[in-house]
């Protein structure tokens, strides 16, 4: 059973099936002015429909483990290092004679994380705050916060498909960078459209179990979805 987060991207991704449909001269060997533009604008709503993704699948991974009852210790360190960087950062840019306050605070929301059989509640913004393209090493960073080391390693089995998968979501992602910078040499053919749709998805459906399984083995429970 796939997760929430997976089952929206499914449907979302669908938007760029109606509109890489609307291509009026798909077999054109000179693509029209539409055409590019339909194009450059399903790249653009597919890359902001991947990168959701992965905010929607922290938090529900977040939701899973909160409701579980963990105590710190079982957290992954990874997890609990980002987790407190922001307050932490804080403290640290506020002057000595100000930081009881930020300490007081720190100590509520995260000293569990840093103890034994304490119990308390994650923060998913903390998670993901430093994210800002779902790039290949972004995306291996992600993941190895919850304790899968290489994600790409981890839904492929051949060197040549995860380099291909990594290559293609690295395209994407610099093609809607391009895009949204106003480089009118970025295009995407229809063909370039679906290859994108397909890796976005095969991506996230395989990340989708992996990701499962790494949450009934911290939780100790049945898997998430």
């Amino acid at each position: 059973m796939p997760s929430l987060s997976y089952s929206a991207l499914v449907l979302a991704v669908s938007e760029i099936n109606e509109l890489t449909s609307a291509h009026p001269t798909a077999g054109a060997i000179i693509p029209t002015a539409l055409s590019r533009v339909l194009g450059r604008a399903s790249v653009v709503l597919l890359s902001s429909h991947f990168e959701r993704y992965f905010y929607a699948i922290n938090e529900e991974a977040v939701t899973f483990l909160n409701s579980c009852g963990l105590t710190g210790e079982r957290v992954p360190e990874t997890l609990r290092l980002v987790h407190s960087k922001q307050p932490i950062s804080e403290i640290e840019q506020t002057s000595w004679e100000n930081r009881s306050r930020s300490l007081a605070e720190f100590i509520s929301t995260d000293a569990w994380l840093w103890g034994t059989g304490v119990t308390g509640s994650l923060e998913h913004q903390r998670i993901l705050a430093w994210m800002k393209a779902p790039k290949p090493e972004s995306l291996v960073r992600f993941y190895r916060y919850w304790g899968i080391q290489d994600i790409f390693a981890a839904i492929t089995r051949r060197p040549t498909t995860r380099g291909s998968l990594r290559l293609l979501v690295q395209e994407l992602v610099d093609k809607r960078n391009n895009i949204a910078h106003g480089d009118f040499s970025a295009q995407a053919t229809r063909s370039d459209v679906r290859r994108y749709s397909h890796t976005v998805l095969t991506f996230c459906e395989r990340a989708d179990r992996v990701f499962a399984r790494e949450l009934r083995r911290l939780s100790g429970t049945t898997v998430p979805w």
